[in-house]
């Protein structure tokens, strides 16, 4: 069992080579809250085929543009967001240092016109008391400290290799050098 302070709030969860549910393979899940109740995540390198315009009516015309990416499997109705605006007229919960959670429609209103980096997700990951400490154990997950570069990374498709890298040891390694890591 982990420890009150072994929490992993603010760290990210990179999925093990190993894990084979559909939901988790080869992401990178940004944990927002981890504590004895369970644990809150948004998987930050997956994109869907959903745009935001399709997610809420009545935005921007520039909002038929935006994909929204798939957070998790729970929730898939619910929208989060995640940004770099300290200075939005209401930011949200900074998360780590220069990231934010919202999930106002007006705070997308105010993201979609501007400079600063975000991402929407649809849905989220989440645990119950002591499922996480669980897969913990199991090796299901390697940990490593959340990075805003990681989280806004302009190519989610890489985000998987680009976090085991920056992990570096064995994991940088298997980064760098395994093409198909189901092979090993």
């Amino acid at each position: 069992m982990i420890k009150k302070n072994n929490f992993l709030s603010g760290n990210f969860l990179v999925s093990n080579s190993t894990i084979q549910d559909p939901n988790f393979l080869q992401t990178v899940v940004f944990l927002i809250e981890h504590d004895e109740h369970g644990a809150f995540g948004l998987v930050v390198n997956r994109l869907k085929d959903l745009t935001l315009r399709d997610a809420l009516q009545g935005l921007a015309s520039n909002a038929g543009d935006i994909y929204l990416f798939e957070g998790g499997p729970v929730r898939p109705d619910a929208l989060f967001i995640l940004h770099g605006n300290q200075n939005a007229e209401s930011p949200g919960t900074e998360i780590i240092s220069g990231v934010y959670l919202g999930s106002s429609k007006e705070l997308i209103e105010e993201l979609i016109n501007n400079e600063y980096p975000y991402h929407i997700y649809h849905g989220y990951a989440g645990w119950g008391p002591g499922q996480l400490e669980s897969e913990m154990e199991a090796k299901t997950w390697v940990t490593m400290p959340a990075t805003k570069e990681i989280i806004f990374h302009e190519k989610p498709d890489i985000v998987w290799r680009e976090a085991l890298h920056h992990k570096g040891g064995i994991y940088g390694y298997f980064a760098k050098n395994v093409k198909n890591p189901f092979l090993n």
